[in-house]
């Protein structure tokens, strides 16, 4: 019986996977070379570049990473699915062989009893597709081939052939059989990689033998592998120009893309450049839309106002110390000028006058170093502290300001988180400020209350007079620095009411003002009893004091601070 033996298919097989894996392993990591070679310069290097540059320049690397990570893992597919199929057909050959050697007649006997018919048979079977050579041999001889195929694998000398040219083609032919018959394993089919004619092959080569026949028979198939590969190359090679024409365009389109979104960044650098200390009135266009720019030139904006007011606050507070330290001086100047040496009297006047100028701007600049200081973060430290304790003794202090009846209204026995220094002070000032603003025998009403407010338990801290009251176009500006109701009830510097306000605020709470001209007045000071943090230097709630925006309503004039006020207690 004929037979066609396959002891060795997986022999066969493995050979070309290994070519594959060493073929890869040899090609270098995309971007390795790339790394290795980066200048140590390029980090100072894209310092210099605009947010334009290093936009388009990160997403066009994206973009190649990303192609050629494509490319690369695509085409390795395709090189392995390339070796997959060239096996795969060099085997169905085989098949096809092994079952023209294995056919029987209708009596069961074997169709072919010769090495020479078997292969006879397979050669006129065959059908060679693009890219493969078939051929038949016996006793190393060949014998057989295909009538049309791509190519001959052992082409043979023809007439029209010079004697040097088929000298040429025979010696060619002899050196390739040569290789066959090396590469063939007796009694075993392999498939062995092969160059032949300038041709990167894979050739299959079985053996074939039959019962009672000595001959023996080889069934040689190559499969031209190199010339697939060089097809898939040039895809390798369209891909790339490709991506690289994909590269330039993404390029463009991102580049007009980048610049139309980052002009409003370009517009807001140029309006940065026409800002000056000088003019602070220009304000950045706000594009439309509500992205992150559009936020962002808001904010700008609104920084710019804060600044504005900053500068105007600024030269108005300058000017008002320049006009608080001048007169005094001026005072001085003068008095010594007109001052008769001769004269002990107008002497001992003159140092008087000088003397109590002098201590007017002592108070002034004492009092503009206390609310310098009082934008410090570090003004207030609140700690924990008694206020029924606290209460009696800022009472003790107030009472000796002026010939007052003075009258501790009500005092609350909890805890609450405060500086009792600062509290203290405070205390002073609006006491000090309710005796100069009444007539002397005039009652000044004291009083720590715990009252439950919207976000949690309140104290109140409040003075009341019967002074001369608080007109309420006044009450809007009595919270600004040198602002003077009445000069002739004394020489205030014009700084306790806004150091007041800032030791509310450095409290986390305000200063609430009840008054109606020829009623008196009430200062009430409100923070929360306890406080979870510190209030931001210059954040504080809406205050009901004049220095809100809104004027004080006739309600919040008229009505009392409390309306569950226990009943007075006067201290004698």
């Amino acid at each position: 019986m004929a037979r066609a033996s396959s002891r060795d298919r997986t022999r066969g097989t493995v050979a070309p996977r290994s070519i594959a894996a060493s073929r890869t392993t040899e090609t270098p990591a995309p971007g390795a070379a790339p790394a290795a070679a980066a200048p140590r310069g390029l980090g100072r290097l894209t310092r210099n570049w605009t947010v334009r540059t290093r936009v388009l320049t990160t997403l066009l690397a994206l973009i190649a990473i990303g192609l050629a990570i494509t490319g690369a893992l695509t085409f390795a597919a395709q090189f392995r699915a390339l070796d997959q199929r060239v096996d795969a057909e060099l085997w169905q050959e085989y098949s096809e062989l092994e079952l023209i050697a294995q056919s029987t007649g209708d009596d069961g006997n074997p169709t072919h009893t010769t090495v020479d018919s078997v292969l006879l048979r397979a050669t006129d079977s065959a059908a060679p597709s693009d890219h493969e050579s078939v051929i038949a041999m016996i006793d190393e001889e060949p014998r057989y081939q295909p009538r049309q195929q791509d190519f001959a694998l052992l082409p043979q000398a023809t007439e029209d052939m010079t004697v040097s040219e088929a000298a040429t083609v025979r010696e060619e032919s002899e050196r390739v059989r040569q290789q066959l018959l090396a590469a063939h394993a007796p009694n075993s089919t392999v498939i062995v990689p092969m160059e032949v004619h300038g041709r990167d092959l894979r050739v299959l080569i079985a053996s074939v033998t039959v019962a009672g026949d000595p001959a023996q028979g080889l069934f040689v198939v190559a499969n031209d592998i190199g010339a697939q590969r060089t097809e898939l190359w040039r895809s390798v090679a369209v891909f790339t120009m490709l991506a690289v024409l994909a590269l330039l365009l993404a390029g463009g389109v991102g580049y007009i893309v980048t610049g139309r979104l980052l002009r409003p960044l370009e517009d807001l650098r140029a309006a940065t450049e026409q800002i000056t200390v000088a003019d602070l009135e220009y304000r950045v266009p706000v594009p439309a839309g509500g992205d992150e720019i559009s936020a962002l030139a808001t904010n700008f904006n609104r920084m710019l106002g804060r600044i504005q007011e900053g500068f105007a606050e600024q030269r108005r507070f300058m000017s008002d110390v320049g006009h608080e330290l001048r007169t005094p001086l001026t005072i001085v100047r003068g008095t010594l000028e007109t001052t008769d040496v001769d004269d002990p009297a107008d002497v001992a006047e003159s140092h008087g006058i000088a003397m109590d100028e002098l201590d007017r701007m002592g108070r002034v600049v004492g009092d503009l170093s206390e609310l310098a200081a009082s934008s410090r973060p570090d003004y207030v430290k609140p700690r924990p502290i008694d206020l029924d304790a606290f209460t009696r003794s800022a009472f003790a202090r107030i009472e000796h300001i002026a010939e007052r009846t003075w009258i501790l209204e009500h005092s609350v026995d909890v805890v609450a988180d405060a500086d009792e220094q600062r509290l203290t002070q405070a205390v002073v000032q609006l006491a000090a400020n309710a005796a100069r603003y009444s007539d002397e025998g005039t009652r000044v009403w004291f009083a720590v209350d715990r009252v439950l407010g919207p976000d949690g338990p309140e104290i109140h801290v409040s003075v009341r007079d019967e002074g001369i009251g608080i007109a309420l176009e006044d009450q809007r500006r009595i919270f600004e620095r040198f602002a003077r109701i009445d000069a002739s009830r004394g020489s205030g510097s014009g700084l306790g009411l806004p150091i007041v306000r800032a030791i509310a605020e450095g409290h986390g709470g305000v200063v609430r003002l009840f008054s109606e001209p020829g009623h008196g007045s009430t200062f009430t000071v409100v923070f929360p009893q306890h406080r979870p943090h510190a209030p931001a230097v210059g954040e504080s709630a809406a205050p009901h004091t004049g220095g809100r925006e809104a004027p004080l309503t006739d309600d919040e004039t008229d009505r009392p601070t409390r309306t569950d006020r226990p009943a007075r207690k006067e201290q004698g």
